[in-house]
């Protein structure tokens, strides 16, 4: 497929996260979130803040986010820092941000 200039101002990516469960383990979870495109120049300056700064300038929404009884959870400033609040969810969406923006998956080997 051919590189195409970016026509929307933002993408999507899946973040995963892991939060420790009773049973000596981790409960997988995941949702869609929804993060404003960046430049190779902000890209620079990104690296130099914390990981929950560059969230909050990033992060635009999501889906599958939601409260203890099932409800979904509206992208707004008050949620987003309830999110960024949970330590394992913080380390799943800086790992969708920066592995969306900087990293290059290669071929699979059979």
């Amino acid at each position: 497929m051919a590189l195409k200039i970016a026509k929307k101002p933002t993408f999507s990516a899946t973040a995963e996260v892991f939060t420790p469960n009773d049973r000596c383990g981790h409960d997988r979870s995941t949702l869609t979130v929804k993060f404003l495109r960046t430049t190779r120049e902000e890209l620079d300056e990104l690296r130099k803040i914390p990981q929950v700064d560059v969230l909050r300038q990033k992060l635009t929404g999501w889906d599958d986010f939601q409260d203890e009884e099932g409800n979904n959870l509206e992208f707004n400033p008050d949620n987003l820092e309830i999110l960024l609040n949970i330590p394992e969810a913080l380390y799943g969406l800086s790992l969708a941000f920066w592995d969306s923006v900087v990293k290059a998956k290669g071929r699979e080997k059979n």
